[in-house]
């Protein structure tokens, strides 16, 4: 459900305190209230490992959303142990062509559009004469890595595109 993994979402990014978009022990211990759950320092760390998949020390979104569904866990009184399914049917690629078809005269135009294509060129530009640059790849490299561990997640990636670059 889009809107039970938004909320998760919401309370993923307020147990990450340092915004790197990976949870680390220290913000899941202190966290564990927009839960719903008061544990001992040992519980909290084996409840961490198990929710830790990969064993690499940090929890992403994705294994944490796993993890609240497992230990049904509240989120915003909420709790989702497995995907909702929507009881309308998704019709068929030749069905929805028809209909737009049909009423694609009947829905008014957006004249005020809020993102235009050059905006998008500009980006890549952008990006692109970065990669060619060895100087700026290297300065885009420091600035995505954000814990400074010669790695770059794709927590990083995503904090980095969505902070320099909006649009996208």
């Amino acid at each position: 459900n889009l809107l039970y993994f938004n909320k998760a979402f919401a309370v993923f990014e307020g147990i990450d305190t340092d915004d790197d978009r990976r949870m680390d022990f220290g913000e899941f211990e202190q966290g564990l209230s927009q839960v719903g759950l008061s544990l001992s320092s040992a519980e909290a760390k084996a409840e961490f490992e198990q929710m830790d998949r990969n064993e690499g020390g940090q929890v992403l979104f994705d294994e944490f959303c796993a993890w609240l569904a497992e230990r049904q866990c509240p989120v915003d009184g909420e709790v989702a142990t497995e995907f909702v399914l929507n009881d309308e049917r998704v019709p068929s690629a030749a069905s929805s062509k028809a209909a737009a078809g049909a009423d694609s005269a009947a829905r008014p135009h957006d004249a005020e559009t809020d993102i235009h294509t050059t905006e998008f060129a500009d980006v890549e530009a952008a990006i692109s004469s970065a990669l060619k640059d060895k100087a700026k790849l290297k300065e885009m490299w420091r600035a995505i890595d954000y814990n400074g561990n010669g790695k770059v997640s794709l927590a990083e990636i995503d904090k980095f595109v969505t902070e320099s670059h909006p649009k996208l």
